[in-house]
């Protein structure tokens, strides 16, 4: 869990630390979209490829000198003077996080309670953005500069090498799937093709949300309360949906969660109050985040072999960097409303994708029992 956490400490802070680099003149307005594109696809990338690598052997020492180097690099952009510098660090930062989240996906999806364990994850690991996530637009980056809260980051990194130490040096494999007769299938591929969807109308939101904020005038303290109180919705959702995911009918919880992501984005960019601003952001981050424990419950049930479960988390945090990129397209220097828009056409779509998806399951679980019934009465 520890290090789950330090991995993603830069996901609650990133939008304001990258507005920070925008106001310092080292972004542009579309070099938010990008810089936060490269760094989650980094992370998504790094979680892919890390989750095999750390599993295969010296576990503990592959993390803590991973760690150290994310430590190094977010030292190395607190004090970059170019656009091409802070984009280059942020995609190495992204990837060296990902290979640390790699190590602990790894484990996760090899418990017993993998949707349990995911849902508790993506709340712990929001807990100490909720601090970071006020003291950085009211205190650090006004006082310090935003080379602060890259240090932040880098302590972050610090405490990752440091629990290194506690991990299992090497983990078991994973079925195959002729142990189990299954393989992927058309509907896994339309569930990830949703999943990254969704998390790309998340990812979008989230790094557009406070330049949407400073477009509608709304001050820093504005801003930082709705990001840690953004964030403390975010761990009790996430701990709700962990304790609920056993007792919840999978499909109806995720398809209406989908739906609240979109609808209070959509909110957070029309509103001129302070008040439902705030609130709209809570309430889409919140079910995003409630959202994880669903989906990997339901890609476990897809595949039992669970392959694709190793992958759901970093389609989320790839999905997570494609929109950005895309919202990026429709963004200018003085409007950044048709970013949020573009996350909000990103989460509707993924909700079109689940409902057939859904439908295709269903129909899958009916011709298997049919199949079944009509083989025991022969």
């Amino acid at each position: 869990m520890v290090i789950g956490t330090a991995s993603l400490l830069s996901l609650g802070v990133l939008p304001i630390l990258l507005g920070g680099l925008d106001d310092a003149g080292l972004l542009t307005k579309a070099g938010v979209g990008q810089a936060a594109m490269l760094e989650l696809f980094g992370l998504a990338l790094g979680s892919t490829g890390g989750g095999y690598w750390m599993a295969r052997g010296a576990m503990r020492l592959k993390t803590a000198a991973v760690a150290l180097g994310l430590v190094a690099i977010n030292v190395a952009n607190a004090h970059a003077e170019t656009t091409a510098v802070v984009l280059l660090d942020r995609a190495i930062a992204g990837l060296l996080a990902g290979f640390l989240f790699g190590a602990a996906n790894a484990i996760i999806v090899r418990s017993n309670n993998p949707d349990r364990l995911t849902g508790i994850l993506c709340g712990a690991s929001v807990v100490p953005q909720i601090g970071l996530a006020y003291l950085f637009p009211v205190l650090l980056i006004p006082s310090f500069g935003v080379a602060a809260g890259l240090y932040t980051l880098a302590a972050g990194g610090v405490i990752a090498a440091l629990f290194s130490v506690t991990l299992l040096d090497k983990l078991g494999d994973l079925e195959h799937p002729e142990r189990t007769g299954m393989r992927l299938g058309g509907t896994v591929l339309l569930f990830g093709t949703a999943t990254v969807l969704q998390a790309g109308g998340l990812g979008a939101a989230w790094t557009y949300i406070e330049r949407v904020a400073s477009q509608h005038g709304f001050s820093p303290s504005v801003v930082g309360l709705a990001f840690s109180a953004s964030l403390a919705t975010q761990v009790a959702a996430a701990w709700l949906s962990a304790w609920l995911v056993p007792k919840m009918a999978k499909w109806p919880t995720l398809l209406m969660t989908v739906l609240a992501q979109a609808g209070f984005i959509a909110l957070a960019i029309i509103t001129d109050l302070p008040t439902t601003f705030i609130a709209a952001v809570c309430i889409f981050a919140g079910a995003a985040c409630a959202l994880q424990a669903f989906q990997m419950a339901e890609i476990v049930r897809l595949d039992a072999t669970r392959k694709a479960a190793v992958l759901i988390l970093p389609m989320i945090l790839f999905g997570n960097g494609l929109g950005p990129l895309i919202a990026s397209f429709a963004t200018t220097e003085a409007d950044v409303l048709g970013g949020g828009w573009a996350a909000v056409a990103m989460t509707a779509a993924s909700f079109l994708l689940y409902v057939g998806c859904a439908a295709w399951s269903s129909r899958q679980r009916s011709n298997s029992l049919l199949e079944t019934t009509s083989t025991s009465t022969q």
